[in-house]
């Protein structure tokens, strides 16, 4: 391995509020429940934000490896937008503004994302001291800032999903610290669903 550094990235599993399409940020929803599986990655560590939802998928993903939680890497608080869906809110004037603009405009009672992103890279940047492999489970917003910090992209043009395994790597630390995009990244779907 030497000098080189991998992050990988998974969003937690699905909770209610996802499957009904609501903002949930910062409230605290159980996931619903998920086959344990066998990921082919075995990190001695995982890191990710104290919500239940995060913390209850690293414990069906990886049951035998400690967790550090941090506030953090949660969520951007959606304010006055949490738990509502897009059809409670389409005709509110400040939510369309924040859709068409969520870098820029910030939810009334909410965070702004200059806020958001400063806490996450502060989180991260905790955390990712030397090289090595870093294994993260956290919120779709957290993983598309990350990847579009790790790809240089724009924010609004990545996605990430449920049951996917996002790694990044770089072939020396000093490239990462210096912020330069990953040397390659992969996709990879993460074999476990809902019980029905």
């Amino acid at each position: 391995m030497g000098d080189a550094i991998t992050i990988h990235l998974i969003r937690h599993g699905k909770t209610k509020a996802n499957m009904e399409r609501k903002y949930i940020g910062h409230s605290d929803e159980p996931i619903l429940p998920l086959r344990q599986v066998d990921i082919a990655l075995q990190p001695s560590v995982v890191y990710g934000s104290d919500l239940k939802r995060c913390q209850q998928t690293a414990a069906c993903y990886f049951p035998q490896v400690p967790y550090r939680a941090s506030a953090d890497l949660r969520e951007l608080h959606f304010g006055q937008f949490e738990m509502k869906t897009y059809e409670e809110l389409k005709d509110d004037l400040i939510y369309r503004e924040w859709i068409n603009n969520p870098l820029q405009v910030t939810p009334p009672n909410g965070e702004s994302f200059s806020d958001f992103t400063a806490r996450v890279e502060r989180a991260v940047e905790q955390i990712i001291t030397g090289p090595g492999d870093y294994t993260f489970v956290v919120h779709g917003g957290v993983i598309r800032l990350l990847l579009a910090r790790f790809l240089q992209q724009p924010f609004n043009s990545l996605q990430a999903k449920h049951d996917t395994l996002y790694s990044c790597s770089w072939s020396h630390f000093s490239t990462w610290k210096e912020g330069k995009r990953c040397t390659s990244i992969s996709e990879v779907p993460i074999m476990a669903s809902e019980i029905t």
